[in-house]
């Protein structure tokens, strides 16, 4: 072969005129998939082995399309911001699922991401919840009105009049005034409260994710 020809039985065959090769993959496992070209000379492989990253982001587009659902059975338009929370029973499979794809769901929800209910502020209204499956598991996923989220230990009065402040009105460090009892009251944006859930979450590393 090295000459360039072949000697079988004394017959020469020319390598390059009268010998066609052809390539196949010997594959170990289930998880290979390959194919030829129609010549023969070219095979393709592919390993279809499904990693975390790989499951998590299928987990990830099963919620965004739960999300969605809810969405358009509560007749929002797609302009309309809404933060979305889960809630989910034993392994967080779910919540692992959303800290490995946060770029995801901030590209598709305008920087909102999902986050577990627990981390909602006591006075988000739900404008539409369902229990859902996401990767086999049942998870309750609730989108609700934007709501600013106070600092922890606030007092309730203070809190109270947060709670009525719209999120879409307020700056970044931007400071609200208010007077409760006869007292004059100074609240700070990203010291106080934030516009919303995920950026305290994020402020305050409420997730190791965020």
């Amino acid at each position: 072969m090295e000459k360039g020809s072949l000697v079988v039985e004394e017959v020469t065959i020319d390598a390059k005129t009268e010998l066609i090769s052809k390539l196949a993959f010997s594959k170990e496992g289930d998880h290979w998939e390959s194919t030829p070209n129609q010549e023969g000379d070219v095979v393709v492989a592919v390993d279809c082995t499904q990693d975390e990253a790989i499951l998590a982001a299928g987990k990830s587009r099963e919620l965004i399309n739960h999300i969605q659902q809810l969405r358009k059975s509560a007749g929002l338009d797609l302009t309309d911001i809404v933060e979305v929370f889960f809630q989910e029973e034993g392994i967080t499979y779910t919540e692992s699922a959303v800290a490995l794809n946060v770029s995801l769901f901030e590209n598709k929800f305008r920087g909102s991401v999902p986050l577990p209910k627990n981390l909602a502020p006591e006075w988000s209204v739900v404008i539409r919840s369902d229990s859902v499956e996401v990767g086999g598991s049942k998870v309750d996923v609730f989108i609700c009105r934007p709501a600013v989220s106070a600092r922890d230990g606030l007092d309730e009065l203070t809190a109270s009049f947060l709670s009525t402040v719209d999120p879409s009105q307020v700056q970044e460090g931007q400071v609200l005034s208010c007077v409760i009892d006869g007292k004059d009251h100074s609240l700070e944006e990203g010291k106080d409260f934030w516009v919303s859930a995920s950026k305290k979450a994020a402020a305050l590393k409420s997730v190791s994710w965020m």
